[in-house]
């Protein structure tokens, strides 16, 4: 992992500085170009590797999803905003290509694991110091006086929280297989990541981790037990959780503006169907963001665009589901079965970070953050990974749900709307 010949070696660094992001704080690395050059370095190892696999659906659809969010703007009448968003989102796309292909054995997940746990372990560190002084030593400042922040693209609270909690259950993952003094230190690093969860004071990512909970119920004890047991859980977790809690309700002023921003987006894209408002335009219509990563995504790329964007989202989730409700094959070797058994192991655990990420950007506005396209690389890593154990895993195509994925998406348009009228008439 620490190799500097090996071409992995550069993709794992380029993961460590894109979360610590040295360059914003180290005298000696800022004004230097550190991530476009790891980046660069990182594929151009990656372009000479010989053995990639472009199984999934996701490696076409995500392109053409960076192409309809620059039409969307193109549309718009911005020519030049067009040209900005490829080269925005050129990098994330490289990313998800490195990772979803170079990840090609349990190792090498698990190596991945361990970067994103201990960059996310130093930056919940950096929040619980930073809660206690009022600034971190990286020079970050708390917001609103009470919230901790990061840097780069975790600057905000909310993206923090969610964040943190898609990694939480890597380290509980990782945790599993170690020895007894590493293990508690990996669960003290649990606790710390969970404590700057609260510390993030964000309502989303504790609806979030209550999310995971409960899929974590149903997958160890059933969907039945679950219902019963996880409320009575989670309600510790509304009770201390952020302050904001108890000002949840659709009257409260935070509430209230969510809402009509949700109207907002549907309207939107009542104006402009087919590409939308443009990406990264809609506060340019309503002032504020649409506190919705669905309702950002159909408003600004219209119905087509946000096909592609909810098709890739699904997409991702039935290949976490199936793999983690496949057994092994009964006439797999002892061997065999270990192996799939640890691809199911981290299929489950990207899961539920995958559910907590969905649930916190409902209520953020986060289409295209690159942890949500990063955690869905490692999703097709592992589909890819049990398709080469097991040819016999049944492959999963965008042709074959292409007619449910145009339904799924008019339907969750209709749902969204529906919501909002009916919390409106509660406002």
């Amino acid at each position: 992992m620490l190799n500097p010949t090996q071409p992995y070696f550069y993709l794992l660094a380029y993961l460590s500085v894109l979360y610590i992001r040295p360059h914003e704080f180290v005298p000696a690395f800022m004004g230097w170009p550190v991530l476009p050059i790891l980046l660069l370095l990182a594929f151009f190892f990656w372009l000479v590797r010989q053995d990639k696999r472009f199984e999934a659906p996701q490696f076409w659809i995500i392109p053409v999803l960076m192409l309809m969010m620059a039409l969307s703007v193109i549309f718009s009448g911005w020519l030049t905003g067009g040209l900005n968003v490829l080269s925005e989102f050129a990098p994330v796309v490289m990313l998800f290509y490195m990772v979803a292909t170079s990840t090609d054995s349990m190792q090498r997940m698990r190596q991945i694991f361990f970067v994103l746990s201990v960059c996310i372990t130093v930056i919940a560190w950096h929040g619980i110091d930073q809660s206690i002084k009022g600034i971190g030593w990286t020079g970050a400042e708390l917001s609103q006086q009470t919230r901790i922040t990061y840097l780069g693209f975790l600057n905000d609270p909310n993206d923090l929280a969610m964040a943190l909690v898609m990694v939480l259950p890597m380290i509980l993952h990782l945790a599993r297989d170690l020895g007894f003094l590493l293990r508690m230190a990996s669960y003290a690093a649990a606790g710390a990541v969970a404590y700057a969860v609260y510390l993030t004071n964000s309502r989303g990512s504790v609806l979030a981790m209550g999310a995971m909970l409960f899929m974590y119920g149903i997958l160890r004890y059933g969907l039945m037990k679950s219902v019963i047991v996880v409320p009575m859980l989670f309600a510790p977790l509304i009770a201390l959780g952020p302050s904001r809690m108890a000002d949840m309700s659709a009257d409260e002023d935070s509430a209230e503006g969510r809402i009509e921003a949700w109207y907002e987006g549907v309207q939107l894209l009542i104006w402009r169907p087919l590409f939308g408002v443009g990406k990264g335009l809609f506060a340019d219509h309503h002032g504020l963001t649409a506190h919705n990563s669905f309702v950002l995504a159909f408003a600004e790329l219209g119905m087509i665009g946000y096909f592609f964007w909810l098709s890739n989202i699904i997409i991702s989730w039935i290949m976490l589901q199936r793999l983690v409700q496949t057994a092994a094959a009964a006439d797999a070797a002892p061997q065999d079965v270990q192996k799939w058994e640890e691809l199911r192991g981290a299929a489950r655990t990207l899961l539920y970070g995958y559910v907590g990420g969905l649930v916190s950007a409902f209520f953020l506005s986060r289409s295209y953050v690159v942890i949500l396209y990063l955690h869905i690389a490692l999703v097709v890593a592992v589909y890819q990974m049990a398709r080469a154990q097991r040819p016999d895993f049944a492959a999963i195509t965008w042709s074959e749900r292409s007619g449910k994925l145009v339904m799924m998406s008019i339907g969750s348009v209709f749902f969204m709307w529906l919501l909002t009228r009916v919390l409106l008439s509660f406002t």
